[in-house]
């Protein structure tokens, strides 16, 4: 079953005439994989919930474009739109993360994010999912149920990777924060390394 929004999959482009389809070039699930949940026989994945309107060049505009030069075949002067027209005012742009039965591919809950998830989610064998968003917001789930369990703003986007270890007998989780690139309009911060630790309290998940 899909896990992100699809419309007009099959639409034909042509030169100079709109085509609105959903994910867009930077919708569905981007760059990190999913995750497979031994524990509860779930895959996690996080995506992006975002469609796009591209509008083709035609063949002279693409040739006019000067050897070593940037191009993108989507007809406009706003590099914010080298993929195509964002969907955001539409109200398309959120991130959800899906668990999806591994033998029959049904989902069995989902989370909603005001912000895409591009960044990795990490299922322990503690039965908790940790992932965050575009907004720099870091969450810790009940794999089981999609369940909320803690949350806190990190201060800066985060797209990258998330992970579990032990350091002198306590579990430290690390993530990435402070992603920018210039087709997501996230927040321009100093990019760093989170390392956050589990309580006494939580430790026994």
């Amino acid at each position: 079953m899909p896990v992100t929004q699809v419309e007009n999959v099959a639409a034909t482009f042509s030169p100079g005439e709109d085509v609105h389809f959903c994910p867009g070039a930077v919708g569905g699930a981007e760059w990190n994989s999913p995750a497979y949940d031994p524990q509860t026989n779930l895959i996690l994945v996080g995506e992006v919930d975002w469609c796009h309107t591209a509008t083709p060049k035609d063949l002279n505009q693409l040739r006019s474009v000067a050897l070593g030069q940037p191009w993108a075949g989507m007809a406009t002067w706003n590099p914010f739109w080298m993929f195509g027209r964002e969907g955001r005012m539409e109200g398309h742009w959120a991130g959800w993360v899906y668990a999806v039965d591994a033998d029959t591919g049904v989902w069995k809950w989902r989370l909603k994010s005001n912000y895409p998830i591009v960044g990795a989610v990490t299922p322990t064998a503690g039965r908790v999912v940790f992932f965050g968003d575009l907004g720099g917001n870091f969450y810790a789930l009940d794999a089981a149920n999609g369940q909320k369990l803690w949350g806190q703003e990190l201060g800066g986007a985060i797209a990258g990777g998330v992970i579990t270890y032990t350091a002198n007998g306590a579990q430290k989780i690390a993530v990435a924060s402070g992603f920018t690139m210039l087709a997501w309009p996230t927040k321009i911060v100093t990019a760093k390394i989170e390392v956050l630790g589990v309580d006494s309290a939580s430790a026994s998940r």
